[in-house]
C-alpha cells in the first residue's frame, strides 16, 4: 500500500458531502471515486467535489483495484451488507455510525473484518475532535478528581415524515441511533463498560422511539444521565462531574470548539468519611450549609475567578480527524484504531439493543 491512501465513498447523502469536503484537509487522503446507485447521481458529486471516478453502482466502485478504503454513506439498514461486500471485494472500510441496526450484525462484520485482517472502524468522528480528546486526557489525569456523574444530551426538532431515515423503522430510525448514540459513545469513551442500565423512550406512530433516556451505573459508583430527542431542542452539552472540579464541552458536544473547566474550592467528601451514624446527622446538616452557600457564591466567584475556557476551532465540519485517523492507520499497517476499536462498537450497539428491549422496539430485519 503506498504513502497516499485512496478512498471511495459509498453513497451521496448528505453526511457524505460533508465528508467529501474534509479530504482536502488530509494531505494523505485522496478521495478517488464515488458510487451510487444512479450514475447520474454519482457524477454530480463527482463534479462537484472534484472527485475522478464516478460510478453508478455499488458493485462498480468495489471492483476498482486501486481502492484502498471505502467510506460507507448508504442508510443504516444497508450498513452489514455493505461492510461485508467491501471485505469480499478486500477494501478496508469506515462506516458511518450506527455501525448496523443491532449487535449480531455488528458482530458478524467485525468477526468477517478481523479474520480478513481488514482494517474496519465505526465513523464516530466525535471521538477524535481535538477538544474530546482533551477532555479524556484531563479526565485520565484526574483534573477533576474521581468521576462521579456524566450527563449529556442530544436533540433538535426534526421535521416529520414517516417514509425519512428519522422516523422508518426499517431503516432504522430514532433518535437512539442517530442522536443518544453519541452520548452513548462518550460515557463509553470517559467512563468504560457500565454495569447496570436503566431506560425509558417515547415511541411515535411508526414504532421509532421520538425520544429515550437512560441511566448507566458503573462499579465505581459512577453515573451516566443521556437522553436524545428529535421532537425538541436540547442543550447539546455534556458535563462531566468529579470530586474536584468538572468539564463542560460546550454545544455542540460532539463537535466542540470549547471546554469549560471549573474547580471546586474544596474537594467533595465521600458519603463514608463523614463518620460514624452518631454524627451522621450533624455533618450531613453542616455539609448541607457549606454546599449551599457555595452554590449562592459560585456566580460570583466564577465572575472573579472564572473557569478556565479551552479553545480549539478548526477548519470545516471536523470530519478530518477520522478521515486521518483511518489514513494513519492504514500507513502503520494496523486493522483497528486505539482511539474507536471494534470492542467498544460492540459493547454500544449490545447497549443499543438492551434499551429497544426495555421499550419493545424491534426492527423489521430483527
Amino acid at each position: 500500500m503506498s504513502n497516499r491512501i485512496r478512498w471511495g465513498i459509498l453513497g451521496t447523502g448528505t453526511v457524505a458531502r460533508d465528508v467529501a469536503r474534509s479530504f482536502a484537509l488530509v494531505p494523505d487522503a485522496e478521495l478517488a471515486a464515488v458510487g451510487s446507485r444512479s450514475l447520474e447521481t454519482a457524477q454530480a458529486f463527482a463534479s462537484r467535489f472534484g472527485i475522478p471516478r464516478a460510478y453508478g453502482s455499488y458493485d462498480e466502485l468495489l471492483a476498482d483495484d486501486s481502492i484502498d478504503v471505502v467510506y460507507i454513506a448508504t442508510p443504516h439498514d444497508r450498513h452489514r451488507d455493505d461492510c461485508l461486500k467491501c471485505f469480499d471485494a478486500g477494501k478496508a472500510v469506515l462506516c458511518e455510525k450506527p455501525f448496523t441496526l443491532n449487535a449480531a450484525q455488528a458482530l458478524e462484520v467485525v468477526s468477517a473484518a478481523r479474520e480478513r485482517r481488514l482494517f474496519c472502524m465505526e465513523a464516530m468522528w466525535m471521538r477524535f475532535i481535538p477538544l474530546v480528546r482533551k477532555v479524556r486526557e484531563l479526565v485520565d489525569g484526574g483534573e477533576i478528581g474521581h468521576v462521579q456523574m456524566v450527563k449529556a444530551d442530544f436533540g433538535y426538532p426534526t421535521w416529520y415524515d414517516p417514509e425519512n431515515r428519522f422516523f422508518n423503522l426499517a431503516r432504522g430510525g430514532g433518535s437512539l441511533m442517530d442522536r443518544g448514540i453519541y452520548t452513548l459513545s462518550l460515557a463509553r469513551f470517559l467512563l468504560g463498560d457500565h454495569e447496570n442500565l436503566k431506560s425509558s423512550a417515547t415511541i411515535g406512530p411508526t414504532g421509532v422511539d421520538h425520544q429515550s433516556a437512560c441511566l448507566l451505573e458503573y462499579p465505581n459508583g459512577a453515573i451516566a444521565d443521556l437522553s436524545s430527542t428529535l421532537v425538541t431542542w436540547g442543550t447539546n452539552e455534556a458535563v462531566i462531574m468529579g470530586t474536584k472540579g468538572q468539564i463542560r464541552i460546550h454545544d455542540p458536544f460532539y463537535r466542540p470548539s470549547r471546554v469549560s473547566v471549573k474547580h471546586f474550592d474544596e474537594p467533595c467528601a465521600p458519603v463514608e468519611s463523614l463518620g460514624d451514624s452518631g454524627g451522621l446527622k450533624q455533618k450531613l446538616k453542616e455539609s448541607a450549609l457549606v454546599n449551599r452557600l457555595q452554590r449562592m457564591a459560585t456566580p460570583l466567584l466564577d465572575r472573579l475567578r472564572g473557569a478556565r475556557a479551552i479553545s480549539h476551532p478548526f477548519p470545516g465540519s471536523g470530519y478530518q480527524f477520522e478521515i486521518e485517523e483511518v489514513t494513519q492507520c492504514l500507513q502503520r499497517g494496523e486493522t483497528e484504531s486505539s482511539i474507536m476499536p471494534l470492542d467498544d462498537t460492540l459493547a454500544i450497539m449490545e447497549t443499543m439493543d438492551e434499551m429497544r428491549a426495555s421499550w419493545g422496539m424491534r426492527y423489521p430485519q430483527e
